[in-house]
């Protein structure tokens, strides 16, 4: 019996006013001859409860209660009881559960019926079932006679129910037991089993796996088995191998159930799949690195060196954390096993170049496994890149120059305050007056502090400051220091020149030819720069969703770094993403402190899909500007 659809057409009867069954079926969306039916068996249901249906010809319908408190009674115990959902998202879930926890065939009729809906509302739930079991390399297949089931291998589907209906606490609806109960059954044996054989999950790793297990074993209590092809296998230790065994061996005797050698490797398989970050111990003999492994670490941190010009390739502490992860990666990439990460949206917002820079060095993943890679995936890599990233922050020093044209004897306190002050963040200070700063090489320095105004044109920062060096004036050196200055790099990588609109949508090819041209005509550029630039983007996707690409040419092809904006009239698709703000940035070959600061800014826009809103919404470079800053 669908209680909540017949406890709602309860509901839509009225003691004091006759209804039709036209109206009632209009408010329920189904057909008239449904809700007589319905109504017949709403009376047969209420007359055991305080309550019966009324009819009265050319009137229509209405509720009569003969009991209130026996009505009453039964209405609360019936609200307890679990419902057929009747919003489009609930009703595609519940019809998803139902189809895929059985293996016979059921025909659209009965799921009418059963569910009490029309055959319009079953075929809508049904076109978003398809759409979310496709997801999953499922389907639903049609016989003529015998209705329709879903059709896939099985891990798929238990990926699907995994994802979909365990965290949920959906799969009690589809009375395959007291689920939570049940996990927390589960749980206490997988943890009291890890224990004894020494195995290591982190915390999520933990739950990923029981729940995984929770459903091999319904799975395999209602006749579903695995049959898992064996080449290719990763190797697992004796322990691991041990535990497995016994956590299979409790479940069999528990239920007997039959525990086949395909299902026992699959679980060795899923346990080796979920190992990450910080799990692999030295000395672990269950931990081995490949070749291939360690050239795709290699490779990765080649990528992030030649892109973003980090010195990561010959960094080996870095090396060896990659090929840790990239162990028990190789295994969910080959056999589709997925991870989830509960930090994605926190990780793209705070580490945004992070994200960016692995996002860029896992194409040498892609062309490897032939195979997209899942943002939680990245989002994990995202994590090792920024753990070195902030290592080589605390390295960041800078050379300054100090203006000062009050004599020696300030210059040279002046330098001492800034040594005391700031020596933290300061790799040299070079001290000199005005006159000395006509034949200044300023390319040997980051900031220049000055006490008197500056007319000559340079092409470092300049912020002025107090002879005493006051309180206030300590505070700006000190932001300036340790954060930059944000302002200055804007204008330094994107100038208002740099700003380019009102470009009509056109091939990809075509747009960045006409950016290409504009640079050529601004900055000093190699002679082949467009070429470059294309040579680069057919070796690497530089799409990166929120309507933004992020070009830049396949070797250093300008004297000074710069990035020049562009902002569509219309999306075009660019590689396999729509695109309307293209960023074609250039690193130059002279040396830049500020080089990291600009990627950042330049990723935190990128993947804020809010700035990129915003600026298409209102296109100037103040509006840029500002969304930089954040």
């Amino acid at each position: 019996m669908a209680w909540a659809r017949m406890n709602e057409l309860s509901a839509l009867l009225l003691q004091d006013e006759y209804r039709t069954a036209g109206q009632l079926a209009s408010q329920l969306g189904v057909s008239e001859k449904t809700v007589r039916l319905k109504l017949y068996e709403l009376h047969d249901l209420l007359s055991h409860h305080g309550a019966e249906v009324e009819s009265k010809a050319r009137f229509g319908y209405r509720l009569k209660v003969v009991d209130q408190e026996q009505f009453d009674a039964y209405r609360r115990e019936t609200e307890q009881e679990n419902p057929i959902p009747d919003s489009g998202k609930e009703r595609m879930e519940y019809l998803l559960a139902y189809l895929v926890t059985r293996n016979e065939y059921v025909k659209a009729e009965d799921l009418c019926e059963f569910m009490y809906i029309s055959k319009t509302t079953l075929t809508n739930a049904l076109r978003l079932v398809e759409a979310t079991l496709k997801r999953y390399r499922l389907s639903i297949e049609r016989r003529p006679n015998y209705g329709m089931r879903v059709e896939g291998d099985e891990f798929d589907i238990r990926r699907l129910m995994c994802d979909y209906f365990v965290k949920r606490d959906s799969l009690e609806e589809q009375k395959l037991g007291n689920q939570q109960q049940e996990i927390l059954k589960l749980a206490e044996q997988v943890r009291t089993l890890m224990t004894r054989y020494n195995v290591y999950l982190s915390e999520l790793s933990f739950e990923n796996f029981v729940y995984y297990v929770y459903v091999a074993w319904k799975r395999m209590k209602f006749g579903n088995y695995l049959k898992l092809k064996k080449e290719n296998l990763p190797e697992i230790g004796i322990k691991e191998q041990a535990f497995i065994h016994e956590l299979l061996l409790s479940i069999q005797d528990e239920d007997e159930i039959r525990c086949t050698a395909d299902e026992e490797n699959y679980l060795l398989l899923y346990l080796a799949g979920k190992r990450m970050i910080g799990n692999v111990v030295e000395n672990d003999s269950n931990f081995i690195i490949h070749e291939k492994t360690d050239k795709l670490a290699l490779d990765m941190l080649k990528m992030a060196s030649e892109e973003y010009h980090l010195d990561f390739y010959s960094n080996f502490e870095m090396r060896m954390t990659l090929n840790q992860h990239l162990v028990p990666f190789d295994v969910r990439m080959r056999f589709d096993i997925p991870l989830r990460n509960p930090m994605l949206s926190e990780i793209k917002e705070k580490y945004a170049l992070a994200y960016q820079v692995a996002y860029v060095t896992c194409s040498v993943l892609r062309n490897h496994y032939q195979k997209e890679i899942s943002e939680d995936e990245i989002g994990y890599f995202a994590l090792i890149f920024e753990l070195e990233m902030e290592k080589e922050k605390t390295k960041d020093r800078y050379d300054i120059l100090v203006v000062c044209s009050t004599g020696k004897g300030t210059s040279r306190l002046l330098k001492y305050k800034y040594e005391r002050e700031f020596g933290d963040y300061i790799k040299h200070i070079y001290v000199c007056d005005l006159i000395g700063l006509e034949t200044f090489d300023v390319s040997k320095v980051d900031y220049i502090f000055t006490t008197v105004p500056i007319s000559k044109e340079v092409s470092v920062p300049i912020v002025e400051v107090g002879v005493l060096m006051g309180i206030e004036d300590i505070q700006k050196v000190s932001d300036i220091l340790q954060n930059g200055s944000s302002t200055n790099m804007i204008q330094r990588y994107y100038g208002p020149q740099r700003f380019l609109t009102g470009i009509h949508p056109d091939t990809r090819e075509n747009i960045l030819e006409y950016i290409c041209k504009v640079i050529a005509a601004q900055e000093k550029v190699d002679p082949d720069f467009y070429e470059q630039v294309l040579e680069r983007e057919a070796c690497a996707q530089m799409d990166y969703g929120n309507l933004v690409a992020i070009p830049h040419p396949n070797r250093i092809a300008s004297e000074e770094s710069f990035a020049y904006v562009a902002v569509l009239n219309e999306p075009i698709t660019w590689n396999r993403l729509p695109v309307q703000v293209v960023i074609l940035t250039s690193i130059g070959r002279r040396e830049d402190s500020e080089r990291q600061k600009f990627y950042e800014a330049t990723a935190r826009f990128a993947l804020s899909a809010n700035a990129v809103a915003q600026l298409l919404a209102y296109p100037k470079y103040h509006m840029f500007a500002r969304l930089l800053k954040r």
